[in-house]
């Protein structure tokens, strides 16, 4: 199969978030719980100072999916830094859908995401993945990710917007 990926453009927003709906429907996450759109992800990625970095994988015309889409899957990473390692990348969404897998679409988002990343001086790759998706896991485990839930013990936590705000409120600064 014919497939590009190239750094991700504003005219492919409108198609990110049609991926990332297609991703909140697999995790049974409700529409109206999406609080990015278009309009975010342009004032994100592509504003004065972009604070995400994303690419894309595209097929030809003739090869477009059931729906009639040529972008068919993405790469959505900021860049974090460690004080142990100093600076990472944290892949937010590797996903491809699901007609197009098994083509080698995901190992070269996955590869294009890390170029990006070494070239710019990451000791370090992070992602979360869910444990209902083994088949995740497995995929990057082949490329050399290590579970870290399982080799040394580490927990994912998280606050949401409830925690934050209360949090921010009881602060002193």
């Amino acid at each position: 199969m014919a497939f590009a990926v190239r750094a991700c453009a504003p005219k492919d927003l409108k198609d990110i978030m049609r991926l990332i709906k297609e991703i909140a429907v697999i995790y049974k996450i409700p529409e109206n719980e999406i609080r990015t759109s278009e309009e975010e992800l342009m004032k994100a990625g592509f504003g004065e100072h972009p604070r995400f970095e994303c690419f894309v994988a595209e097929v030809p015309p003739q090869q477009k999916s059931k729906e009639g889409h040529t972008l068919i899957g993405y790469v959505l990473s900021v860049y974090t830094y460690s004080t142990w390692k100093g600076r990472n990348l944290y892949m937010d969404n590797l996903y491809v859908m699901p007609e197009f897998r098994g083509q080698g679409i995901g190992k070269r988002l996955l590869n294009r995401a890390t170029e990006a990343a070494w070239l710019k001086g990451c000791s370090q790759l992070h992602m979360h993945v869910s444990s209902e998706k083994p088949e995740n896991i497995r995929f990057l485990e082949k490329h050399g990710g290590e579970d870290l839930s399982a080799k040394e013990g580490w927990s994912l936590l998280r606050f949401q917007e409830a925690q934050l705000r209360q949090m921010a409120a009881q602060s002193k600064c």
